[in-house]
């Protein structure tokens, strides 16, 4: 019909759909997580400085890291805050323990490549043209081809009309899994050669308004990628000045603890203050403690000195062990209660995502070695620790990922250690019993088997209606939990039950309705690598 020669090229590259590309979802901006106003002043502005310098020696990254619970995050996730505002945030890409089944490491170039199109239409443009000529980028895990050809590439080809600095933010890289699934990363953001990276590869040359704020704990492998690097500016936390950091912590607390009646505010502001020892998430907790007038039945100024009391060491155990003894306090008549937290927080910790309360419940119904009870009992009073306890429907997951470290080491936890022996176990079987229960044709009631799903204009609503969180989950992760366990003859029975059943079908098509029907090959493949441990050879599929 055309024979403009490259106009399928330039046709794709001017509509080039955006939603094509893998994108993961929930990894952005959390303004929950904002630092609280006037605090943090003097990092947040020589961040800004930074961001704004306009000299082309200018360090690429600006690397902020530091231990757990100093407060990283919130300082990262207000610098994107304010430059989203100013319309020069590029991306805000945020890595999260409680989502490493997403394997956000290994689309986290996409994802940036997509906001970075989305915020300018002559990146959307030579990104389109960059896919037009090879359609196998858009999917591909490979994060140095999607550095080079989708983030690299259409930045340097627009470079001489990029005006104003644009900054891409990687908060947390620490929880982006172990030292084997990053290093690519690494390679990447250290500008080492090898690992596919050569010098037109090397990160510096992104264009110079281009620049990466990058958090994280002072690993050993993240340590030796980014320390003494030319293009990488280190600020460790413990380097920010004690009084400055002491006085935005007591003003965090006195904030905090305003309301409280009969207290003299400034003088348990400033004890705080000193005992957090630069921790915002001691202090967070320390003041959620001191709030919190149904713990164990104290007046404020009692809680007050338990937390000053129980201040060791290690600051973080000390009050998650305090937080927990309170509410679950030792009873040695009956330990059912504790048993109980370990079986939940067990469950909490090895979903592949956080799950609401509601879908919680669904799934431990079809646990096959507990007794079913009222998970939010354990759930409600945790408030604390966990996100999502005040309503039915919000993810339960764990505030801060020092906390889940915490409860899996027995050492450090004690009578609070979760042991995950055998929960991914109950998971699978738990995920494979309400699949056999809540699968059935047609499940979102289409109104004919002809229509494509893009032709059902009210498809999500009625995704939404008909297809409960705890059902998508067992769909698209009971593989992930059977590669967890080891070979058990009654679970391999509910699989080739599911395999030689309709049912099977009914799975396809909520994957399919998902859109996450891809992932069919790689949950098959975890079947059959899970079986070939039998001896016995036991035939499944």
């Amino acid at each position: 019909m055309y024979d403009t020669p490259g106009f399928d090229a330039l046709h794709t590259a001017t509509d080039f759909d955006l939603n094509t590309m893998p994108y993961v979802s929930g990894a952005g901006l959390d303004t929950g997580k904002l630092c609280l106003e006037d605090t943090r002043q003097e990092i947040l502005e020589e961040i800004t400085d930074w961001i704004n310098r306009t000299e082309e020696n200018t360090p690429r990254i600006f690397w902020l890291h530091g231990s757990a619970g100093t407060g990283k995050s919130s300082i990262a996730h207000t610098v994107a805050d304010r430059f989203k505002k100013l319309e020069r945030l590029g991306s805000c890409y945020c890595f999260d323990r409680n989502q490493m089944v997403q394997q956000r490491d290994k689309s986290i170039f996409t994802t940036i490549a997509r906001d970075l199109a989305d915020r300018d239409k002559h990146i959307r443009s030579a990104l389109g043209e960059v896919i037009s000529v090879d359609a196998s980028l858009k999917n591909t895990t490979d994060i140095v081809q999607q550095w080079k050809e989708m983030v690299l590439k259409p930045a340097r080809k627009i470079s001489e009309g990029m005006v104003g600095p644009i900054v891409i933010i990687i908060d947390a890289l620490d929880e982006s899994g172990n030292a084997n699934s990053r290093d690519r990363l690494l390679h990447i953001l250290g500008g080492k050669s090898g690992k596919g990276i050569d010098e037109e590869s090397h990160i510096t040359k992104l264009p110079s308004n281009i620049r990466i704020l990058l958090t994280s704990r002072p690993l050993p492998d993240i340590t030796n990628a980014l320390m003494g690097v030319e293009h990488v500016q280190p600020k460790s936390m413990d380097s920010l000045p004690q009084v400055s950091t002491e006085s935005d912590i007591r003003h965090y607390v006195s904030c905090e603890l305003s309301e409280l009646e009969g207290v003299d505010t400034r003088k348990v502001s400033s004890s705080l203050a000193r005992a957090s020892d630069g921790l915002f998430e001691w202090a967070r907790l320390a003041c959620a403690f001191v709030k919190n007038d149904n713990e164990g039945g104290w007046t404020v100024e009692e809680r007050f000195e338990r937390v000053l009391i129980r201040n060791q060491d290690n600051l973080l155990d000390s009050i998650y062990t305090l937080t927990l003894e309170t509410i679950f306090p030792k009873n040695r008549s009956d330990s059912t209660h504790l048993r109980r937290f370990h079986s939940v927080m067990a469950q909490v910790i090895a979903t592949a995502e956080p799950l609401p309360l509601g879908s919680l419940k669904s799934l431990r119904h079809y646990f096959s070695d507990s007794k079913e009870f009222d998970v939010g009992v354990i759930v409600k009073p945790m408030g604390a620790l966990l996100s999502g306890t005040t309503n039915h429907y919000s993810a339960i997951r764990p505030l801060h990922a020092s906390f889940p470290e915490f409860l899996l080491d027995e050492k450090r936890s004690g009578e609070f250690y979760v042991d995950l022996a055998g929960i991914h176990d109950g998971l699978a079987f738990a995920s494979l019993g309400l699949m056999k229960d809540k699968l059935h044709f047609n499940m979102c009631k289409l109104p004919s088997s002809y229509l494509l799903n893009s032709e059902v204009s009210d498809l999500a609503d009625r995704i939404k209606e008909n297809i409960s969180s705890e059902l998508s989950y067992s769909c698209r992760f009971w593989a992930y939990h059977l590669r967890h366990t080891d070979f058990i003859s009654r679970l391999a029975e509910e699989i080739r039950a599911f395999f030689n059943n309709e049912t099977l079908l009914f799975w396809f098509e909520v994957l399919s309705l998902e859109q996450k029907i891809g992932i069919c090959s790689s949950l098959l493949t975890f079947v059959l690598e899970w079986a070939k441990v039998c001896a016995c050879s036991v035939t499944i599929l």
